[in-house]
């Protein structure tokens, strides 16, 4: 590895979830390692159905931001509260007092995919409101809903405003490598001075009602045909698995905390490790198409290694398959373009099956647990992957065990519709 100490360098200080959990949500990195080291899977639901709902309990909201006046809080929708909590464990979880002001000059950046479901529940009301009747107190309460919800910025807007930022401050959607790119703006803008300290949250929100419909209208469309993927209500998802068919979607938000080497060792901060590089890029695709040869993942991964890392020294992928044979085959394909001969020895693995494939939140996911795994020595299992894939040409560490291994260096991997890649060179903790 070529990369040398600089004040200007990016570490990841903090950080924090509002996920799928049992019982209660995952929110403190002890809990979401906990789940992840094991291969946990929050997705079965008591009806019989696979979905990562988070269950939020409207007190305790409550209790934790005594800052929103509660007549306004219960306008916030599900996905500002995970966008908030998570927020507020990663300040937790960093020392940081954004009460007195620890954020105040800091950039909050949110990630954004599955705007649908959130802005249909906020602007739905809107168009069915019957303006002759209604009083003008619900009329308030709907546009305030609206105004909040009804855009692509409202989780960032709503971070941003409780603790006051006056820094950079806008949200991104890129599919599922939203969060991921934002990592990689984050750090750019801390190496060139631009800000000491960035929060970075990816958010996403489903209904579980609209995904039945959405999943049958999908089974219908491909009827007669073998689908390489599918939205899956009634059966697990299993990555990396020679039985995968498709995905469960999961609900919720995770926090990164990234700071200049200089401002952490300001304030005494203790570092989970560095963001080295983040390179995104496009396959020449069109809109839909899937490129099972993954050359743009393969183009990222180069690209983000180039002058720091060589692939030898790598070790250790944080992958992106959802479940389905389309990415299995992708990602057969992206390692051993990248990796040559060792592949099939090199440990893959990927946190899906654990919390559901939450979207705009999975870049921070995979960050987060890479360098869980890198702090405690363990390379987490893929979760549900039981038996390996044959178009698996690599190590997807099967099972609920993991291993012990020690993790200097790793890549970690995103992609989505419409062929955008995000690669991140993840560093462990120099302190």
């Amino acid at each position: 590895m070529t990369t040398t100490k600089s004040p200007r360098d990016a570490l990841v200080t903090g950080m924090g979830f509002c996920l799928p959990g049992r019982g209660a949500p995952t929110a403190t990195p002890e809990q979401f390692w906990t789940a992840v080291a094991h291969g946990d899977s929050f997705l079965a639901q008591d009806d019989g159905t696979y979905f990562g709902s988070v269950p939020l309990d409207p007190e305790s909201v409550v209790a934790r931001l005594p800052e929103i006046p509660p007549r306004f809080l219960a306008k916030y929708s599900d996905i500002h509260l995970y966008g908030l909590l998570a927020l507020l464990e990663a300040c937790e979880d960093a020392t940081l007092d954004w009460r007195t002001g620890a954020l105040r000059e800091a950039a909050v950046l949110a990630g954004r995919n599955a705007t649908a479901d959130a802005i249909v529940d906020t602007y739905l009301p809107v168009l069915l409101a019957d303006t002759r009747h209604i009083s003008p107190r619900e009329a308030r309460a709907v546009l305030f809903r609206n105004v909040l919800g009804a855009v692509m910025s409202d989780v960032e807007t709503t971070q941003a405003g409780l603790v006051g930022a006056t820094g950079p401050s806008y949200t991104l959607s890129c599919g599922c490598a939203s969060s991921a790119v934002l990592i990689g703006n984050a750090a750019r803008m801390i190496a060139a001075g631009e800000t000491d300290i960035a929060v970075v949250t990816g958010a996403d929100y489903w209904r579980e009602s609209r995904l039945r419909q959405y999943a049958e209208l999908e089974a219908r469309s491909v009827m007669g045909s073998e689908p390489q993927t599918a939205t899956l209500i009634d059966e697990p998802m299993r990555p990396y698995d020679e039985r995968a068919a498709g995905l469960n979607y999961g609900n919720g938000a995770a926090t990164l905390i990234l700071e200049s080497r200089e401002h952490a060792r300001r304030r005494g901060a203790r570092s989970y490790g560095r963001i080295l590089g983040q390179t995104t890029t496009r396959n020449a695709q069109p809109n839909l198409a899937l490129d099972t040869e993954g050359a743009g993942a393969v183009r990222a991964a180069r690209s983000c290694m180039a002058g720091r890392a060589s692939p030898d020294e790598i070790d250790y992928v944080n992958g992106a398959a959802t479940g389905d044979r389309a990415f299995n085959l992708m990602e057969g394909n992206i390692m051993p373009a990248i990796f040559g001969e060792r592949t099939a020895g090199l440990p893959v693995t990927v946190q899906e099956a654990v919390f559901g494939h939450s979207g705009a939140p999975l870049g921070v996911i995979g960050v987060a647990a890479t360098l869980q795994m890198m702090g405690h020595g363990h390379i987490a299992p893929t979760a549900n992957c039981e038996k390996p894939a044959e178009v698996c040409t690599f190590d997807p560490v099967p099972g609920t065990e993991g291993r012990t291994a020690r993790v200097d260096l790793a890549l970690s991997l995103n992609y989505t519709i419409g062929s955008v890649a995000s690669a991140i060179l993840v560093g462990g903790s120099d302190d």
